[in-house]
């Protein structure tokens, strides 16, 4: 047998045994929420969830010492310590009356992993108009590094009392040191001296919780961990339940996936169907990949919603971050830089610099929601341009040095210059984003806040039904948790172009490349590499909406449609030729000897006329008369030709 297999073999039966009595036990644990906690629940068995905002490095606890007395040699074993260095009280050689100088012996120590986590209440949890409670999560042994920042766990373990060391360790207090204690009958005597060090002030106590075992709660969306292995389908698809399974099989073979998807994920939102199309390809998102230089080529869908108020804009994200396991909800005018990437704290205990996790780094391996885009500040959005990207942040702070990962999709929403979208300017000039920020977005969706009496009239319905609570109309095909489990397994799929996509892919591009360069169409922003990026990861996501190993022509095609919805969603108006001749005709008119309007009356047939010479009847242009309109396109190419003809 391999030496492997020896040493996996135990383990795996070891953990198997561990796992199974871990989930017959938590099941008589109650949930707590971390505002519950109380010291009425000091010392007894709890499980509390939260969010984990901040991890601090993990390093050695001494948790049993062996000390050697300086005098006799004495070695002194298993002296307990308890979250502060202790040493023995005496010396146990009778001889030997040594109680100050004592020397630990590491290599017969025993140490354990040891590290802190700060945990918050969840979004879901937290009582509208309060401010979120956090509590401090001390974890041990083969539970440091299970809770990363952002994931949303289950941790079991008992609430525990310890000193807060920060507040007496403040500058300016006196320290009185107090070296000896005597008791009733004279003879000297000393307890554990976890805090004689600190000498004697005034106590305070802060509550902290043990835990034991630790249990991510939320599914990443087929995120891949820095230290985790690879996961596959076929892992995902043990741990369903047959009915489960049946259930995801049923919906990859269903003709109108499409439709069904978007309509369960938002019932409560009339019409839109472009943008829900868009979200959901979000949320299956593109393939990342690696090329040979260590150059990596992100697979996450950036979207930008813009449009007039009172759209539904908000309502997308709230939908999105309520129903994404990993999102946050932020606000553009609300966030800093430091806010959205990462901040360098000191702790409070150990003074060490460590590193808080922004909205992005909440969300990695999940969508992060900015609401009011444009009111951010340009300093803070520039902070996000490389998070964009590249999928990383990079800090540079206070003799801190990282990369961090903040593998996202962002879903951000901004208001048009002025409130209303002009839909005689482009894009770039309805919103103040800069370039930079634009292209990284794959896509744009325009709303405009247009008077139709079909579009108005469904809409008000749809929200005196929510007012009325009347669901009958709004039933899901799917329901939520099936549909996270869908997109979990989906996203295990890494499809790959085919001959015919590829050339396709080609094609549309040249196509449009060739029509923002000649003029012919007036587009949001300007056709770069980037956005053949875009086509492909909407062609991917597609293709791993419906479970497939390969891209097709088809999904090519779909992305390209919602892709160029995206770049030519607003034009230019067209041009009346025959306005600007009537517009040119009344000045040559008023150049005339008589400046006074000519009177008018109106014929028996009904039609508008003026008095001329002779009484005779003119006739004004008939208003059915056919209208000469050119486009704005042609109307360009046309104005280019005169000028250099002219020229």
């Amino acid at each position: 047998m391999d030496v492997a297999d020896l040493r996996t073999g135990p383990v795996l039966v070891k953990d198997d045994i561990g796992e199974r009595c871990q989930k017959l036990f938590q099941d008589f644990l109650e949930d707590h929420k971390v505002r519950e906690l109380s010291t009425a629940k000091v010392g007894s068995l709890l499980k509390i969830s939260g969010q984990v905002v901040r991890t601090h490095p993990v390093h050695p606890e001494l948790v049993s010492g062996t000390f050697i007395c300086l005098d006799c040699q004495t070695p002194i074993k298993d002296v307990e310590q308890q979250f502060k260095y202790t040493q023995p009280t005496i010396c146990r050689n009778p001889v030997c009356n040594n109680r100050t100088r004592f020397l630990l012996d590491t290599n017969k120590s025993n140490f354990v992993d040891f590290q802190k986590v700060r945990i918050q209440e969840t979004q879901a949890e937290l009582p509208r108009g309060n401010i979120p409670r956090s509590v401090e999560v001390i974890v041990r042994a083969e539970a440091v590094e299970v809770a990363q920042a952002g994931d949303r766990c289950d941790f079991t373990g008992t609430l525990i009392v310890v000193p807060d060391v920060s507040q007496m360790t403040t500058p300016g207090l006196r320290t009185e040191s107090s070296a000896h204690h005597k008791g009733m009958e004279g003879f000297e005597t000393e307890g554990i001296r976890g805090l004689r060090s600190l000498g004697v002030r005034e106590m305070s106590y802060r509550m902290a919780f043990l835990a034991c075992t630790v249990e991510p709660t939320n599914p990443r969306l087929g995120g891949k961990d820095v230290f985790a292995e690879e996961i596959t389908p076929e892992m995902i698809k043990k741990q369903m339940t047959p009915q489960q399974w049946e259930k995801i099989y049923a919906m990859s073979q269903d003709k109108n996936l499409y439709h069904n998807l978007i309509s369960s994920l938002f019932p409560t939102i009339h019409g839109n169907d472009e943008i829900k199309r868009g979200i959901m390809i979000m949320l299956f998102g593109g393939v990342p990949k690696t090329t040979v230089e260590g150059t990596t080529l992100r697979g996450d869908i950036n979207i930008c919603i813009v449009g007039d108020p009172s759209t539904a804009k908000s309502q997308f994200l709230k939908q999105v971050s309520e129903f994404s396991p990993r999102a946050v909800y932020t606000s553009g005018k609300a966030s800093s830089a430091a806010g959205l990437t990462a901040a360098v704290v000191r702790d409070e205990e150990s003074h060490e610099f460590v590193i808080e996790a922004g909205a992005l780094m909440l969300a990695d391996n999940g969508v992060c929601c900015i609401d009011e885009f444009d009111k951010m500040d340009p300093k803070d959005q520039v902070a996000i341009h490389e998070a964009m990207e590249q999928q990383t942040i990079s800090i540079t702070k206070a003799g801190v040095k990282a990369t961090l990962n903040a593998r996202t999709s962002i879903l951000a929403a901004a208001n048009p210059i002025g409130g209303r979208y002009d839909r005689s300017k482009s894009l770039k000039h309805n919103i103040s984003l800069s370039a930079p920020i634009m292209s990284r977005f794959d896509l744009f969706f325009i709303l405009v806040d247009e008077c139709n009496e079909v579009t108005d009239y469904a809409i008000a319905r749809r929200i005196v039904d929510l007012h009325c609570h009347n669901n009958d109309n709004m039933e899901r095909v799917y329901s939520l948790e099936d549909m996270q489990r869908y997109i979990q397994f989906a996203r295990m799929f890494k499809p790959k172009l085919s001959a015919d996509a590829k050339e396709y892919l080609v094609e549309q591009y040249r196509l449009l490349r060739q029509r923002d360069t000649g003029g012919i169409s007036k587009s949001s922003w300007r056709i770069t590499v980037r956005q053949l990026e875009s086509l492909i990861r909407l062609s991917e996501g597609i293709a791993r909406m419906h479970c497939c190993d390969e891209v097709l022509p088809k999904h090519v095609k779909e992305g390209f449609r919602l892709l160029n919805k995206s770049i030519l969603r607003v034009e230019q108006p067209d041009i009346n030729l025959y306005e600007e001749a009537e517009e040119a005709e009344e000045p040559m008119e008023a150049d005339g000897a008589d400046d006074s309007p000519a009177p008018q009356r109106l014929h028996r047939d009904g039609v508008d006329g003026d008095l001329s010479e002779g009484n005779k009847m003119v006739p004004r242009r008939q208003k059915t008369q056919k209208e000469l309109v050119l486009a704005f396109e042609e109307y360009k190419k046309i104005s280019n030709l005169l000028v250099l003809h002219l020229l």
